[in-house]
């Protein structure tokens, strides 16, 4: 009973990954083996085939003995490639073989140029449509402004209000109080705006229409004069 050998865990694990192993590694000999025999039959195939192109040609066949390596000879010569089945070449006459690669060449290269005439005559003839609908020309920050004032003579209002009003009523004219501020100075130069400073605040008008007071043998008072903002332009 001492002398009966002891099965391990260990050992027990080693002997079935080595047995896995061992099978693993004689399943791949055969594919390579088989892989192999492919390899030699196509090989032959191809020295075969190219003799019998160069035949064809007229020039000196080579032959299949000076292709093949002489490592994959002694491997044929191991494996018994010999029995493998060798598939039969295609037998053309001469004639045919050398008309029919001509004719072949012939018309892949007419194939190709004639995308490429096709596509330049095309270019040439293609006319680009004219634009008919001009896009208008979109009013500027100083008429935006001058537009939403206008409508109260007479109010003063802060930069802020004004953007506001800006904002709803142009919400894609959106603008920050630097900008519109700037453009408010640029229209009271020009006489379109008044400009009033109250308890630090800087405020813009609109002039109201002044008012004429109307001669003693008139019966119906004459109309106000024009707002001296209204003559001036304000493409600002």
């Amino acid at each position: 009973m001492a002398n009966e050998p002891v099965n391990t865990p260990i050992q027990t694990r080693y002997t079935q990954q080595l047995t896995t192993d061992l099978s693993a590694n004689q399943a791949e000999q055969a594919t390579l083996t088989t892989r192999l025999s492919q390899l030699q039959a196509e090989e032959k195939w191809l020295t075969t085939t190219l003799d019998s192109l160069r035949a064809a040609d007229g020039s000196e066949p080579t032959p299949a003995q000076e292709l093949a390596s002489p490592a994959s000879s002694a491997v044929l010569a191991g494996a018994g490639a010999d029995k493998a089945a060798v598939p039969k070449p295609r037998t053309q006459k001469k004639t045919d073989g050398t008309t029919s690669a001509r004719k072949a060449i012939t018309k892949k290269a007419a194939v190709k140029t004639a995308p490429a005439r096709k596509s330049t005559a095309g270019k040439k003839t293609a006319v680009k449509p004219a634009d008919e609908s001009a896009k208008p020309a979109e009013p500027t920050l100083g008429q935006l402004l001058t537009e939403i004032l206008s409508k109260q003579p007479g109010e003063p209002k802060k930069v802020s209000e004004i953007r506001i009003e800006l904002e709803a009523a142009h919400p894609q004219r959106a603008s920050s109080d630097p900008v519109i501020r700037a453009t408010l100075e640029k229209l009271v130069t020009k006489g379109v705006l008044e400009k009033d400073n109250r308890q630090r605040m800087v405020l813009y008008t609109w002039p109201a229409p002044r008012q004429t007071s109307a001669p003693a043998s008139q019966t119906k008072p004459e109309q106000s004069a024009a707002a001296p903002g209204e003559a001036a332009s304000v493409g600002v």
